[in-house]
């Protein structure tokens, strides 16, 4: 069952002027370690930081909670599986605020076009079995 679904619209200027700005500190208060492993071999760089800005806004969002509430953009993650799709990733923080909430796994879908990023996130209720 569906715990909430969230949205999320980025410039790609407006990652790029920031990017530009403060560099490395901008990627290391965005990405958790396992995107920045990632990050590290992306040819697209800029384009990888709005994707997982987009993705992360549009996540805390389905949870209800923003970055507020005990969580932090470092709290949620995208990571991609095999074939390439994005999966959802919390840290240990994020992880007890979704038990605490009944979350169970999130699912994401991001596209871009035209200097704009689109993020659409899903989470998922905690299955529950029926007594």
């Amino acid at each position: 069952m569906i715990f909430g679904v969230g949205t999320d619209l980025v410039e790609l200027s407006r990652i790029q002027a920031t990017y530009e700005r403060f560099g490395d500190h901008f990627v290391d208060r965005l990405l958790m370690d396992e995107e920045r492993v990632l990050f590290e071999k992306n040819k697209r760089p800029v384009r990888f930081l709005a994707m997982r800005f987009a993705a992360k806004e549009a996540t805390v969002k389905a949870m209800g909670t923003g970055f507020a509430q005990g969580i932090w953009i470092r709290d949620v993650g995208v990571v991609n599986n095999e074939w390439g799709k994005p999966d959802i990733i919390w840290s240990a923080r994020g992880q007890r605020l979704c038990t605490k909430l009944g979350i169970g796994e999130g699912h994401v879908s991001l596209t871009d076009d035209a200097g704009l990023i689109l993020a659409f996130a899903v989470v998922m209720r905690v299955n529950q079995s029926i007594n």
